[in-house]
């Protein structure tokens, strides 16, 4: 970084690890990556040589002309924010696609971080910007989802486009219905396995239900300045706060010496898992809520703008899959 901008730049960096946990950089190439990740698995020709765009040789990728594509998006998410002066998630994408105008001057012309500058990495050029353009598009114009209520899309800033790609369903780096699923086929097995007696469920089982209280409502969670944070951010809380009760439940329980999971294990453990995965999304939101130089007006409309339609989903999804799993211990302490 430039030194006349060094004492610029300090608050900068601290602010990202305060809310990220660790530099500009770092997290830029991580939502880079994961932007570039989702895109090439939309499209796996992607990067590839013409000739195996039209099917004749295989052959191999194309090497990017610098540093690699997320390393290349991530130093435009870097720029992007650092002339705002903002968080690489709050950058709007609109604004990073403007530095892939042929008329744009290249990065290394700027301002750098100095991991990208002596990483060995290399150094900005324009094909490999270029090269990165139709990503940002990818993520400029996706699909919506159906259940997406019309006009509540708001302009996509990296963070929030990077938690609607985490909460899609079937995306290769989070298939959260699966995990749902999972924890539902296996209270099914447990069931059917207690009715023909098979599995015989012992007081620590039966008395599950009163100690883990799933049915309690979530508490309001506050901002920095006292002020009620938005309500999904209290339920994907008390969600989270769920995995950490049942993962402890599950140590609780007595351990079958054949070594495989009894079938309650297996439940819980899966609803665990689906609780645990709204872990970062929730972590980043309440972070960003409390990072707010001034208590937004209408938290709702705050919500709408940080919080995608597919991590709303997720959500309630959990929440229904939490109900399911209350209702079969209620049925065991009943049994």
């Amino acid at each position: 970084m430039d030194g006349d901008v060094e004492l610029d730049a300090d608050g900068w960096e601290s602010r990202h690890r305060a809310v990220y946990g660790c530099g500009a950089w770092e997290r830029a190439c991580r939502q880079g990556g994961l932007m570039t990740a989702w895109h090439q698995e939309q499209d796996p020709l992607f990067g590839a040589s013409a000739s195996r765009r039209h099917g004749a040789d295989p052959g191999a990728r194309v090497k990017w002309p610098w540093g690699s594509g997320p390393h290349t998006l991530g130093l435009l998410l870097w720029r992007t924010a650092y002339d705002a002066g903002i968080l690489v998630d709050e950058v709007p994408l609109a604004d990073v696609l403007r530095h892939c105008d042929p008329a744009a001057p290249p990065p290394a012309a700027g301002p750098m971080p100095a991991a990208a500058r002596d990483g060995g990495i290399g150094a900005g050029g324009v094909e490999a910007v270029a090269g990165v353009r139709p990503v940002l598009l990818a993520h400029l114009t996706p699909e919506l989802p159906r259940t997406a209520r019309a006009g509540a899309r708001p302009a996509a800033t990296v963070g929030y486009r990077v938690r609607e790609i985490l909460a899609t369903p079937d995306w290769d780096h989070g298939d959260w219905p699966a995990v749902i699923a999972l924890a539902r086929q296996a209270m099914r097995r447990a069931d059917v396995l207690r009715e023909q007696g098979t599995w015989r469920p012992g007081a620590r089982e039966r008395s599950l239900y009163g100690r883990v209280s799933l049915d309690r409502e979530p508490a309001a969670v506050t901002g920095a300045r006292g002020g009620r944070a938005p309500g999904w951010l209290a339920r994907a809380t008390h969600l989270v706060g769920l995995a950490d009760v049942l993962t402890g439940a599950v140590e609780a329980l007595p351990r079958d010496d054949g070594g495989t999971p009894e079938p309650l294990v297996q439940a819980l453990q899966a609803t665990a898992r689906a609780c645990a995965g709204l872990r970062t999304s929730s972590e980043e939101v309440r972070q960003l809520w409390a990072a707010e130089p001034q208590e937004p007006r209408d938290a709702a409309d705050w919500e709408l703008s940080h919080v995608p339609e597919t991590l709303r989903v997720q959500t309630e999804e959990t929440r229904e899959l939490v109900r399911t799993l209350s209702a079969f211990l209620w049925t065991l302490a009943c049994a």
